[in-house]
Order: structure tokens, then C-alpha cells, then sequence
């Protein structure tokens, strides 16, 4: 029995980077995991690889940005598990660009992956808490959501968002038994 058996999770960009991985800590602690991503074929890699762990796996392979995504992957995870614990808001991409060579259409395209990807994911996910009366839910930040860097203006306007999201969260439910934090890595692979 892991520290998380009985638990399930929904982790977003699951078939790569950090996602990935916590897909695989979680597995290895008897945690149920929904798992998405864009890739199907990796996907299902990261499902294969979680129930060699031992562990209860399933997958939706969609666009974060797209809210029926979210729709479809709460709803997953209530018809497999019946209850959504953790809420892992991992999905996002990066881009390094300096600001006077960026354009509307990049920013738009990293602000939608990172934050309205959490936001729609958090926005389903939290009616199921909710009714349960306990929840967590983790953004998937970055150190440049901390201290902005340069040549990643969006980058880091969306992982501060991030930040403030998860805070907004945090103090309107914590007192109904959701919390709220933020992880705030370095890069990785």
C-alpha cells in the first residue's frame, strides 16, 4: 500500500517532462491515474508503464486548451473511479523569443496551453471536490514564474499567472477542503 493508494489523480501533459514523471511517482504510490495529453501514442506508453507500477491507469488524448478536453477528461475519471482527489495542472509549453520578435498569435498560444488549460481543468474538476468536501490541486509552475526571465516575456506572464491562480484558489475553497499550491521547477527534459 503507497501513500496514495485509494487516491486518484487527473495529471494534464502526461506523456512527457514533468507530467511523465509524476505519472510514475504517483503510480508507484497505488495512486489511480487520468492521464492527458495531446499524443496518444506516448500516452499510452505512460498508461502501460503506470500499471507495470501496479497501479490503475487510463487515458484522453486531447487538446488542454479545448474545455470539452477538461470535460471529457473529468468525466473519465468519475465513470472509472468514481471520485477525483488530486488535480495535477501540468500542461503548457515554452517558447524563448525576444519581446519585439514575439507576436500576438505566440502569446496567445502559450497563454491558452499554460493557463486556460489549468483554468478549464480546475473549473470541472472542482464541482466533483466539492461534493466530496476535499480536494488538491497543484499548477505546475516554473522558477520563471518567481523571477521573470528574458527573452520569455509570455513564458513568464503565464507562469505567474500560475501562481496567482493557484493563491485565488486556495484562499476562496480552502475552508470547503480544497487546497491549492504551486510547484515551481527548473527546466527538465
Amino acid at each position: 500500500m503507497g501513500k496514495l493508494s485509494g487516491k486518484t489523480a487527473i495529471i494534464t501533459g502526461a506523456s512527457s517532462g514533468f507530467g511523465r514523471a509524476t505519472a510514475y511517482a504517483f503510480a508507484r504510490e497505488g495512486c489511480n491515474v487520468v492521464l492527458t495529453a495531446r499524443r496518444e501514442e506516448r500516452l499510452q506508453e505512460v498508461v502501460a508503464k503506470c500499471k507495470e507500477e501496479g497501479a490503475q491507469a487510463v487515458c484522453y488524448a486531447g487538446d488542454a486548451m479545448k474545455e470539452e478536453t477538461a470535460e471529457a477528461v473529468v468525466r473519465l475519471a468519475m465513470e472509472t473511479y468514481g471520485q477525483i482527489d488530486i488535480l495535477i495542472n501540468n500542461a503548457g509549453i515554452g517558447r524563448v523569443t525576444k519581446l519585439e520578435e514575439s507576436t500576438m498569435e505566440e502569446y496567445d498560444l502559450i497563454m491558452n496551453s499554460n493557463v486556460r488549460s489549468a483554468y478549464a481543468f480546475t473549473l470541472h474538476t472542482m464541482p466533483e471536490m466539492l461534493k466530496r468536501g476535499k480536494g488538491q490541486i497543484i499548477m505546475v509552475s516554473s522558477v520563471t514564474g518567481v523571477y521573470g526571465h528574458t527573452e520569455e516575456a509570455a513564458y513568464t506572464a503565464s507562469k505567474f499567472a500560475l501562481r496567482g491562480l493557484a493563491q485565488a484558489i486556495d484562499k476562496e475553497f480552502f475552508e470547503r477542503g480544497i487546497k491549492s499550491g504551486v510547484y515551481c521547477p527548473s527546466a527538465a527534459k
